[in-house]
């Protein structure tokens, strides 16, 4: 019996060695798989520069470290927000050319929209949108994108979708509550709105009992006021303001020049607020999706406030406004991002790409993209914060498109941005990356997006904000 259970101890040991040895095996086999890897990138990077002349400045590398490999993909899944918008799947369009200058021909460069990066979304099919490039205008725009009640429900749950806020969440701005406005929200806006705009600091007023907003819209959109003031001069004309955030310009342009000034907000909050603060009545709200102007007669000036970016069905869009606007009249667009802040800039792409953000372009683009619709530029200024500033007239000789060398660079700066998005990921959504990461990864060292530390770490090369 004794000469069994020291047999049998013996065998126990052999076994726990084995399976020690088969662990170490199994590190051993990794580690040189990974250190291969990373020669094999370095190499890859190495021959890639060899013929390349230039600046040799060491790059500044993040302090994030990315991993070249990552775990078994995990399957794609959200928390809903709110009940399913369309189970059967039939709020979608697809489109076959770019939506605004009709080119067929693009090059798809980011599936994925913002939901990709977020615990919640409508559904399961709501993160895809595949976003192209157009070869002609060189519009980015999402080739798959949401209409109807679907996209009713994006706008309903706009803080979930956008990651502003989280379920349940109240907007810390009543003037930018996206919710339709109950009695005690209407009280409350009354009561916030009734000391105006001036509101004196010396008062000690608690910040709580006005409405900083308007005094702080005042100043920033003093701007806008400033151009049009100088550039349009409208006087005595008709102007209509398409998603005002407090109608500080259309005000302005009222006092200014005499103009009758109408309004289309996006929100009930900014339409009760438009109406008391500023006695401007708004016929409608804003329909990203079946846009309309539900007022008689053209006008001077229209102003756009991030209106390109989100709007559904561009042509009926362009369409409708062109139809509403004097041959000598004026459109100004404002707040539209330009692409620059995700192509040069330090911003993720795929932060960038909100569910409700349906078009992207640069200064370049969206001059085609005009003059394709029939307007001709007549200002183009892009601010501070990288947005555009633009007024334009009817008119156009027509739009030339892109050459080939411009197209491929642009191209090219797509993938490398969703490449860099992609390897900034927090380590607790890589894995629905992991189909597709040791490829990015191959590129994005090719590419020098990363770069290996003197440790042998694979780190990002931190870029500065482009101006």
């Amino acid at each position: 019996m004794k000469a069994v259970a020291k047999t049998e101890g013996r065998v126990a040991q052999l076994q726990r060695e084995v399976r020690e040895l088969r662990e170490e095996a199994r590190r051993l086999h990794s580690e040189t798989q990974t250190r291969m890897l990373q020669y094999n990138l370095l190499l890859g990077r190495l021959s890639r520069t060899s013929a390349e002349t230039g600046d040799s400045e060491v790059p500044r590398l993040g302090g994030r470290s990315v991993p070249l490999t990552v775990d078994e993909p995990s399957r794609l899944e959200w928390d809903s927000v709110g009940p399913p918008p369309d189970p059967e799947g039939r709020e979608w369009l697809t489109l076959a050319a770019c939506p605004i200058c009709g080119h067929e021909a693009r090059t798809v460069v980011t599936p994925f929209n913002k939901l990709v990066l977020l615990k919640t979304a409508p559904d399961a099919t709501a993160a895809r949108y595949d976003y192209g490039i157009c070869h002609a205008c060189g519009l980015g725009y999402a080739t798959r994108r949401p209409f109807g009640g679907r996209y009713r429900h994006l706008l309903e749950h706009f803080g979930e979708v956008t990651g502003k806020v989280g379920p349940n969440m109240e907007f810390k701005n009543p003037a930018l509550n996206p919710q339709p406005l109950t009695d005690a929200d209407r009280e409350r806006l009354s009561r916030l709105a009734a000391p105006g705009v001036w509101v004196s600091e010396h008062l000690g007023i608690p910040r709580n009992q006005y409405l900083e907003t308007l005094i702080k819209d005042r100043f920033e959109s003093s701007v806008h006021l400033d151009l049009l003031s100088s550039l349009v001069a409208p006087h005595g004309g008709r102007i209509l303001e398409i998603r005002p955030k407090t109608g500080m310009i259309s005000e302005g342009l009222r006092r200014l020049f005499g103009a009758q000034v109408f309004a289309l907000p996006i929100w009930e909050s900014q339409r009760y607020l438009l109406e008391r603060v500023y006695g401007i009545e708004s016929p409608a709200l804003v329909d990203y999706d079946d846009f309309s102007i539900p007022i008689d007669g053209q006008f001077d000036l229209i102003i756009c406030n991030h209106m390109i970016t989100h709007i559904v069905r561009p042509a009926l869009f362009f369409e409708t406004m062109l139809r509403h606007l004097k041959p000598t009249g004026h459109v100004y667009f404002y707040n539209e991002p330009d692409d620059i802040e995700f192509l040069k800039g330090s911003q993720s792409m795929l932060a960038s790409l909100n569910p409700l953000h349906m078009q992207t372009f640069d200064q370049q683009s969206l001059v085609r993209m005009l003059a394709a619709r029939g307007l001709r530029v007549v200002f183009l200024k892009r601010s501070r914060g990288l947005n555009h500033m633009c007024l334009a007239q009817p008119g156009s000789a027509g739009m030339t498109p892109m050459m080939q060398g411009e197209l491929d660079a642009r191209v090219k700066a797509y993938q490398l941005a969703y490449d860099r998005a992609v390897l900034r990921l927090s380590p607790d959504l890589r894995q629905r990356f992991a189909g597709e990461w040791t490829d990015i990864v191959e590129r994005g060292v090719a590419s020098g997006l990363a770069e290996f530390d003197t440790d042998g770490t694979l780190k990002l090369v931190v870029r500065d904000a482009p101006h």
